[in-house]
C-alpha cells in the first residue's frame, strides 16, 4: 500500500500535519512550487490552450501578483496554479487576457476591492492592456 498526503504549509485553513503521523512516513518531501516555464507547460496541457507565450505571460503575472501579495500582506485569497487555469480558460473563451483576469484572477486574489484595484493597476493592466 502506498498512501500519499500533501499539504500546503503556510495556507489558510491548513493545519500542522501531526507529529505522530510524520514520524510513521518513510519518505518526505518538500516540494518549491514550479518555475514559470513548468507552471506554463502544465496549464497548456490542462486546457488546452497553444498560445505559449500567452501562457508564459500569464504565469508570470501570476507568479508577479502572489508575491505582491506577500509583500504587502494581502492573505484573504488565493493566486496560483488554479488561478492561472481559470485564467487561461476564461481568456480561450473571451480571447482578452485582462478581461478574462478580471472574472478569474481578480476574484480569487482578495474580497477587498481596494486591493483587487491595486493588483489590476500594478501587476496586470500594464502587461494586458488590449
Amino acid at each position: 500500500t502506498v498512501i500519499v498526503i500533501t499539504t500546503n504549509n503556510n495556507y489558510a485553513g491548513c493545519r500542522d500535519i501531526n507529529q505522530s503521523v510524520i514520524s510513521r512516513m518513510n519518505l518526505i518531501l518538500d516540494m518549491e512550487a514550479p518555475d514559470v516555464d513548468t507552471m506554463a507547460e502544465r496549464v497548456m496541457k490542462i486546457t488546452g490552450c497553444t498560445d505559449k507565450s500567452m501562457v508564459i505571460d500569464m504565469a508570470n503575472a501570476v507568479q508577479e501578483i502572489s508575491e505582491h501579495c506577500k509583500e504587502t500582506l494581502i492573505n484573504d485569497g488565493s493566486c496560483g496554479v488554479r488561478e492561472l487555469i481559470n485564467w487561461v480558460q476564461s481568456y480561450m473563451i473571451c480571447n482578452s487576457a485582462l478581461d478574462a483576469a478580471r472574472i478569474t484572477v481578480l476574484s480569487s486574489v482578495s474580497g477587498d476591492p481596494e486591493n483587487r484595484a491595486d493588483i489590476l493597476s500594478s501587476c496586470l493592466e500594464q502587461k494586458f492592456a488590449a
